[in-house]
C-alpha cells in the first residue's frame, strides 16, 4: 500500500501539483495537528470585542484638549504609564461640537470622531510629547 501513495506522490508531482511553500494554518493544540478549513469554520462567530476611546488632558495647554487613545484592551488602562506618538504622523485639534471638548488625534483618524471640527492646523508631534511628559510626571514617583 505504502508503495501505492509513493507512487500517486510521484505522478503528482511530476505534473507539478506538489510545491513546497508556507502556510499559516489553524491549529489544534488538543489533537497537535493541523485543523482543516471545515474543522476550523465549524464553530466560526462573529463577536464584538469591547473598544474604548480614552482622553488623556494635556497640562497647561489653554483650549483643554486632551490626547485620544483608543484600546481593545480597556482592563489595561489603570496600569499604562505612557502613550506613544508617531513622529511621522500629523495630529490636529479637533473640537467636539456635542460637548465642546478639544481632542488630538492623528489627522487619518478624524472620521472616529463623528462630527468633530478640526480647530488649529497641525500638531507638532515634539508639543505633544512635551505635554505628554508633563502629564504622565505627575503621576511619577520622585525618591
Amino acid at each position: 500500500m505504502a508503495e501505492s501513495v509513493w507512487w500517486v506522490f510521484k505522478t503528482l508531482f511530476e505534473k507539478g501539483l506538489v510545491y513546497r511553500g508556507f502556510k499559516v494554518m489553524p491549529y489544534s493544540t488538543t489533537c497537535n495537528t493541523p485543523l482543516s478549513n471545515f474543522e476550523a469554520g465549524l464553530n466560526y462567530k462573529d463577536v464584538s470585542d469591547p473598544a474604548v476611546m480614552v482622553s488623556f488632558p494635556l497640562v497647561g495647554d489653554a483650549d483643554g484638549a486632551a490626547l485620544v487613545a483608543w484600546t481593545t484592551t480597556p482592563w489595561t488602562l489603570p496600569s499604562n504609564v505612557a502613550l506613544c506618538v508617531n513622529p511621522t504622523f500629523k495630529y490636529v485639534k479637533l473640537k467636539d461640537p456635542a460637548t465642546g471638548k478639544v481632542y488630538i488625534v492623528a489627522e487619518s483618524r478624524i472620521p472616529a470622531l463623528p462630527g468633530a471640527a478640526p480647530t488649529a492646523g497641525v500638531w507638532p508631534t515634539t508639543k505633544i510629547i512635551i505635554s505628554m511628559l508633563k502629564w504622565f510626571n505627575r503621576f511619577v514617583v520622585h525618591i
